[in-house]
């Protein structure tokens, strides 16, 4: 804020505690918007690596060949590295205006990368080794759930109380959705694998589209 002569002498301590308020306020709200942003980016990326999947399981189903197996550990890497430098390029953005910390910014993601990642696998191995009856994009969506949990119990990744609710929420609604699904298949496995090809990228794209209009619009 530029202030002439005349306007200096009328700042008085009240105008300028109140003018600080605002400026904090303001970078607040360009915070929330900004992680509202971001869920929106992640509610069209996890969808994508939900239906990557779903499509080269279905193409190679009953063929014998190996291209699930040989595509598994690689199909989400694209699609994480967009939503990453669309992360880092919003963040980047809201850092010209208003002042953000960038190493707790990275921290944050390769918290929240580690940690769906490592249960994603951990519960893969677990399913292939005991052969219990669950699709592995279920188990892939409720991963994401228990994520999201963690992420509303300790804070990590969250900028604000709203953020921090917002993850609580996306895991309710994931984790029941995982479980209820798979709950209602039973042990019909392949029923289960077809019915989560639509299921968990929808429920994915839901709530973390949803989540970000909502923290985008509370902004």
């Amino acid at each position: 804020m530029v202030l002439n002569a005349g306007e200096a002498d009328v700042l008085t301590p009240e105008r300028a505690v109140a003018e600080i308020r605002r400026v904090e306020n303001l970078h607040g709200a360009i915070a929330r918007r900004t992680a509202g942003l971001v869920w929106m980016v992640w509610g069209i990326a996890v969808p994508a690596i939900f239906v990557s999947y779903a499509l080269a399981f279905h193409a190679f189903l009953g063929t014998g060949l190996s291209g699930p197996v040989l595509l598994t550990p690689f199909l989400w890497v694209p699609w994480t590295v967009l939503g990453w430098l669309a992360t880092r390029g919003l963040w980047h953005s809201a850092a010209l205006v208003a002042p953000f910390d960038r190493t707790r910014l990275r921290t944050n993601v390769l918290v929240i990368g580690v940690l769906v990642v490592g249960l994603i696998v951990a519960g893969m191995g677990v399913i292939r080794t005991t052969g219990v009856p669950v699709a592995e994009l279920a188990w892939a969506l409720m991963a994401i759930g228990l994520a999201a949990a963690v992420l509303g119990l300790t804070g990590a990744g969250s900028n604000d109380a709203a953020e921090r609710k917002m993850w609580l929420a996306a895991s309710v609604a994931l984790l029941l959705t995982a479980l209820l699904g798979s709950l209602a298949f039973g042990t019909d496995l392949g029923l289960a694998r077809d019915a989560f090809a639509v299921i968990s990228p929808v429920a994915s794209g839901v709530v973390f589209f949803g989540g970000g209009l909502y923290l985008t619009s509370h902004a």
